[in-house]
């Protein structure tokens, strides 16, 4: 036994593998009768099995014994999202956000600040902070993550009861909330360390967003341009193309970062540029998939 159990690895991050993907497994054995017959989606359930394998029940997973810095966390989260509002982007309709820019502008305006004064009310309350802390907290709670929309999202029956304008709304809005959300995180952080408002709006508004988004869109156009080419003289196989996506995704995050623009509206503009014309680009393959 004591051999035995000498070539055992119990490690924190072999007990992570396992129960993951032991997860992800049994999800995608079963997920036709999660979405269609319970009208469920990842996200529920995972935060089920985590609380279940976590620190407070079985202690499997316990992020603390991980041994991660907080900035390897950060930036492994940022990857995830930005690669996330890049798919969203990819799968807009043509030009969406060319005809429906009052609508989303909308959801990301007025509902969206309505959203963030009402989390930092209920934070106050509740948690009994300064309002200024629960402005900073309610940044962070008020986006419509596009995982957690993957239930409307998601081709499933569920969705397909949902109109599919209110779909298109939902995703553009959810894909680009992330982004948006930073100057109400900045506007709260101005508030407690009473910077002036002319700096949060030349560096936040001008400057991390609407650049951040033209710069995406910049990028996603020239990216389908130079894909486009590259099929054309038949410079590129099938395994490169399919990868592209996810390589462009990270990219742009990584542009966005190191010139301090808003990374992950920056994504998102590039997912929705490389996908502006409406053209799916796996199509160009045609046969050869």
């Amino acid at each position: 036994m004591s051999w035995f159990s000498q070539k055992l690895e119990l490690t924190a991050a072999h007990y992570t593998y396992l129960i993951v993907s032991t997860f992800l497994i049994v999800y995608a054995l079963f997920s036709s009768f999660v979405r269609n017959r319970l009208h469920l989606s990842e996200p529920p359930l995972a935060t089920l099995v985590g609380i279940a394998f976590g620190p407070r029940g079985a202690g499997v997973l316990d992020p603390q014994k991980w041994g991660l810095e907080d900035n390897i966390t950060q930036e492994a989260a940022r990857v995830i999202v930005g690669v996330q509002v890049f798919v969203v982007g990819v799968e807009l309709p043509k030009a969406y956000l060319n005809r429906h820019w009052k609508s989303v502008s909308m959801m990301l305006g007025p509902v969206m600040a309505f959203s963030w004064l009402i989390t930092a009310l209920f934070v106050f309350l509740i948690l009994h902070t300064k309002f200024t802390t629960a402005l900073i907290i309610s940044a962070c709670l008020a986006p419509t993550d596009p995982v957690l929309a993957a239930s409307v999202l998601a081709n499933s029956r569920f969705s397909g009861r949902i109109p599919r304008r209110l779909r298109h709304m939902l995703s553009a809005e959810s894909g680009s909330n992330d982004g948006v959300s930073f100057p109400f995180l900045y506007a709260g952080l101005c508030a407690l360390m009473k910077t002036s408002v002319k700096e949060w709006f030349l560096g936040t508004i001008l400057w991390q967003c609407l650049l951040g988004s033209l710069v995406g869109l910049v990028i996603g156009h020239f990216a389908n341009r130079a894909l486009r080419f590259a099929e054309r003289k038949d410079f590129i196989d099938s395994s490169s193309f399919f990868v592209f996506y996810f390589l462009l995704a990270i990219f742009s995050v990584g542009l966005g970062s190191l010139c301090g623009l808003d990374d992950f509206l920056v994504a998102f503009g590039a997912g929705t540029g490389f996908a502006w014309d409406g053209k799916d680009p796996t199509d160009l393959l045609g046969g050869r998939c």
